[in-house]
């Protein structure tokens, strides 16, 4: 058993607040961690995994200064939960250097309606990534994109789980 926990912080986001847009974005965050997991575990086959023996559980939810969501997911190895991890983190760090460097072209558009769109999008991309995954199977690596670029995205962190040691 592999778990993970999604810390959010949602009093840096742009609204400083929860909303329903951010639960569902980070569901969707942990939903393709789980199954960037398993294609890097199962390769193609990655998809019946999913669909036939799906094991991923929502332990725990807590919301005080920020919003935490541990995952328990059973059919996955510590190997490539740590793997994914890793990768999501680099993407991440990516997007932030791309951000700090969009800085001021940031600054020029209407933050509110710019920060649901790409919210917005964001979900998009994930259930059509997820989509594909399930019926044609994907390179984890583009999922771990996806998942540091929302990470970043979510003012959020991926993390191993407090029963992973």
């Amino acid at each position: 058993m592999t778990q993970v926990l999604l810390k959010s912080n949602t009093k840096t986001t742009e609204f400083g607040h929860l909303t329903s847009i951010d639960l569902e974005l980070n569901a969707v965050i942990l939903e393709l961690f789980y199954l960037a997991c398993l294609s890097f575990e199962h390769g193609p086959s990655a998809a019946h995994m999913y669909v036939s023996e799906y094991s991923g559980e929502v332990k725990s939810i807590a919301h005080e200064n920020l919003f935490d969501v541990l995952g328990s997911f059973e059919n996955i190895s510590k190997k490539s939960a740590d793997w994914v991890l890793s990768r999501a983190l680099f993407y991440h760090d990516n997007q932030r250097r791309r951000a700090m460097a969009d800085q001021e072209k940031t600054k020029a558009e209407d933050k509110q309606q710019s920060v649901i769109e790409k919210k917005l999008g964001n979900l998009d991309k994930a259930h059509a990534l997820r989509r594909k995954l399930i019926k044609d199977g994907a390179d984890p690596d583009e999922v771990n994109r996806l998942i540091g670029g929302m990470l970043f995205d979510q003012r959020a962190k991926l993390l191993p789980g407090p029963d992973n040691g």
